[in-house]
């Protein structure tokens, strides 16, 4: 089987990390990054109408539903290839009131090569998990084949290109061996190839929020 960083110490310590009350303070301190604000996209990611799908990939231990889905009334599908992560995200779904929980669906797949049809998606979310992919377009190109052609992708990741001093600890991650941040310039060449024609981004510290349309 493959490795899975996730079923290490790593994955457990990121997990209880992010949901801490210290998040904010040390999501600054470690990369510079505005965790409320990250927070708050991705509250905004999930919302979304009856009849609408949202895609969250990778969707980890379920940081992205852990606060509840009270404004998601279509459906949210989390997919991750992590079996652990996915373990931590059906314990914090089995949590979400009944009225919650059966929005949600959590299946296990591949970020490069996702379950699903073409065209089905209104959106597809991706926080801080494009930095843990080697293959960045290919992924993106994944994203944009199951959107509708008016879908969205919205995500944020830590990038390669990030400014001092949050660059020496982005430098640091990546001796790790799995942490592949990708170059934001780059990332936006990849973003346009894989079919984003509007490609807007705006960093805060090592943390780039990313939004990608046609």
């Amino acid at each position: 089987m493959p490795f899975d960083v996730f079923e290490t110490v790593y994955g457990a310590l990121y997990d209880a990390g992010v949901q801490s009350r210290l998040a904010p303070l040390g999501g600054f301190l470690m990369w510079g990054a505005d965790v409320e604000r990250f927070l708050a996209a991705m509250a905004a990611g999930v919302a979304c109408n009856k009849g609408q799908l949202v895609v969250d990939c990778p969707t980890g231990g379920g940081i992205t539903f852990a606060r509840g889905l009270p404004q998601t009334k279509g459906r949210l599908l989390g997919v991750d290839l992590s079996r652990l992560m996915l373990t931590r995200a059906t314990a914090r779904a089995d949590k979400l009131p009944p009225t919650q929980r059966r929005h949600l669906e959590l299946v296990r797949g591949d970020a490069t090569r996702l379950p699903l049809a073409d065209a089905g998606a209104d959106r597809v979310l991706c926080f801080n998990s494009l930095h843990c992919i080697p293959d960045h377009r290919t992924v993106l190109r994944e994203f944009k084949r199951v959107l509708k052609p008016k879908g969205d992708l919205v995500g944020t990741t830590l990038i390669a290109d990030a400014p001092l001093p949050w660059q020496v600890n982005v430098q640091a991650a990546r001796l790790s061996g799995f942490f592949a941040p990708p170059d934001s310039r780059r990332l936006r060449a990849d973003a346009r190839a894989a079919g984003f024609r509007h490609w807007k981004t705006e960093r805060t510290g090592a943390l780039l929020f990313f939004r990608g349309h046609n």
